[in-house]
C-alpha cells in the first residue's frame, strides 16, 4: 500500500509543478509576440485588413510582464502595462497611451497555445490584432 500512496503523491506533485507546457505563456518569462493580422476600423461599417505596419506597430513585440513593459519598436517606443490579470487560462494586460493619440489597449494571450488577441481603441476608431507568442 505504501508504494501506491507514494505513486499517488508523486503524480500529484508532478502535475502541480508550475511552468508546465500548459501554462508556458503565463507571463512568467519574456515573450515575443508576432502580430500576424490587423483589422483597422475607423467607421462601424468599414474595416480594413492589414499588418502591424498598417498601424505603426512592430511586427514582433516583446512583452515583459514582470517589468510591466511592451517593447520591440525600432524607434525605442515602449508601452507600460498598467494592469494584468490571469483567469481561465488567459493572460490579460491593459494600458493607455498618450503618445498614440490617447488610446486604450488590451492584449489577451491564451496561456496554453500562445495565441494572442489585442484591441486598441481611440477616439476615431480602433484596431483588432491577431497573432502568436513564443519565448
Amino acid at each position: 500500500m505504501r508504494a501506491v500512496e507514494f505513486a499517488l503523491v508523486l503524480s500529484i506533485l508532478v502535475h502541480a509543478v508550475p511552468g508546465r507546457a500548459d501554462a508556458q505563456y503565463d507571463g512568467s518569462t519574456l515573450m515575443k509576440c508576432a502580430i500576424q493580422t490587423v483589422l483597422v476600423c475607423d467607421d462601424p461599417s468599414v474595416c480594413v485588413r492589414g499588418t502591424a505596419q498598417t498601424v505603426s506597430l512592430p511586427a514582433v513585440m516583446q512583452i515583459d510582464v514582470g517589468k510591466r513593459l511592451i517593447s520591440g519598436d525600432a524607434s525605442g517606443r515602449t508601452a507600460t502595462i498598467t494592469s494584468t490579470n490571469r483567469n481561465n487560462g488567459r493572460l490579460m494586460m491593459h494600458g493607455t497611451e498618450t503618445g498614440l493619440g490617447y488610446v486604450g489597449w488590451t492584449i489577451v494571450i491564451m496561456e496554453e497555445s500562445g495565441r494572442m488577441l489585442a484591441a486598441v481603441v481611440g477616439r476615431e476608431g480602433g484596431s483588432l490584432m491577431f497573432g502568436k507568442c513564443g519565448m
